[in-house]
């Protein structure tokens, strides 16, 4: 059974520019980033240690398709998944590591 995944509001603000981005760039690619991370999230849920450690419980999973992480807490007592930010892969990694202290 997978980990229940909650996404915390700046990660969904993220998600909300990230797809209205593609789309303004093309009808419907979008939707299909949204597919590919519906997928991704399945994963891990699924399978939450196999992402990348980037601090103690903190892990960082790439989209297959789009340049982007999924940057998620792992509260294992909790069985959930704490979904921090999508960051794009081309951006500064301080980023990253920013967004994790949320």
């Amino acid at each position: 059974m997978g980990y229940k995944t909650l996404i915390t509001r700046p990660a969904q603000t993220d998600l909300d520019e990230i797809f209205t981005w593609y789309e303004e760039q093309k009808d419907g690619l979008g939707f299909s980033f949204l597919i590919e991370f519906d997928k991704t999230l399945c994963n891990i849920s699924n399978n939450p240690f196999y992402a990348s450690i980037i601090e103690e419980d903190a892990r960082i999973a790439s989209l297959k398709r789009f340049p982007y992480y999924i940057v998620y807490r792992l509260l294992e007592l909790q069985k959930q998944l704490r979904i921090l930010a999508i960051v794009h892969q081309h951006r500064n990694p301080e980023l990253v590591h920013s967004k994790i202290t949320l």
